[in-house]
């Protein structure tokens, strides 16, 4: 299976997309089959909040470290992942670390922003996630279950990991619906709805505020295919922080990718 990247690509999908490519039976890992191992990603989902010029436009890259070992050539920049790396099960510590990288401008000492501590078991995929923001980092951890879906349909879950953007409704439009529906409401920041099936298309997928016809953020052009397992999360600023004029890249946006990928061809 090969995994993603996690920004939507433009007009399509801001995403961390290194999509996977699976066997039909069971999803494999990005290393081979790595049968019998666990899989986990790490997602980048911590934009800067940084209310001080000099300090605003820095990215906060992140390292991760599984059981004190770096895997990574690159630091993990928001709102990026490193995909699935395959490890035996067990206890894992996953160690977070600040980037010493030209990228956090200026550079600078590689510093602890967090730990997380978690049983894995053998053939099951997890999702790990940095949130809140480079000032005050919190983890989520995510059991992905990656099971295929009925044949012909797809699996989808959403999160909104937007700091500031209160609570969330999820609308899609396109592919073959007369009209509208809804795939979340109410979404709580950290909140997270578990993968559910919907039909394949290529669709406008928009966050709005919860209750309202408000539209937070629209995206067009998403693909979800048939027997692919999607998430969708909300991340970044509705409101960036000022008077660090914080770049854009941190503004509220959608995010998706596929943590299962069917070749529908």
């Amino acid at each position: 299976m090969k995994l993603y990247k996690v920004e939507l690509l433009s007009g399509l999908v801001l995403m961390s997309l290194s999509l996977l490519s699976c066997e039909q039976n069971e999803p494999q890992g990005v290393l081979g089959e790595e049968k019998d191992k666990a899989k986990i990603i790490f997602v980048n989902a911590t934009p800067n909040a940084a209310t001080q010029p000099a300090a605003a436009q820095r990215e906060i890259a992140i390292w991760p470290f599984y059981n004190g070992i770096q895997f990574n050539t690159f630091p993990i920049k928001f709102p990026w992942s490193n995909g699935y790396k395959a490890f035996a099960p067990g206890t894992m510590v996953m160690r977070f670390d600040t980037a010493q990288s030209q990228s956090n401008n200026p550079p600078g000492a590689a510093a602890k922003v967090g730990e997380l501590t978690f049983p894995t078991e053998a053939d099951r995929y997890y999702s790990v996630y940095s949130i809140g923001t480079a000032q005050q980092t919190e983890f989520v951890l995510l059991n992905d279950d990656l099971a295929l879906p009925t044949p012909g349909k797809a699996k989808v879950r959403i999160m909104n990991y937007s700091p500031d953007s209160g609570p969330l409704d999820l609308f899609i439009t396109g592919g073959s619906l007369a009209a509208p529906i809804t795939l979340a409401t109410s979404l709580a920041y950290k909140s997270v709805k578990p993968f559910f099936e919907i039909d394949p298309g290529t669709y406008t997928i928009e966050f709005r505020v919860a209750g309202t016809p408000t539209v937070v953020k629209s995206k067009a052009n998403v693909i979800i295919d048939k027997n692919s397992c999607y998430s969708i999360w909300a991340r970044g600023f509705r409101t960036v922080p000022s008077p660090g004029n914080t770049f854009g890249g941190y503004a509220f946006d959608i995010s998706y990718h596929a943590n299962r990928w069917s070749n529908p061809l």
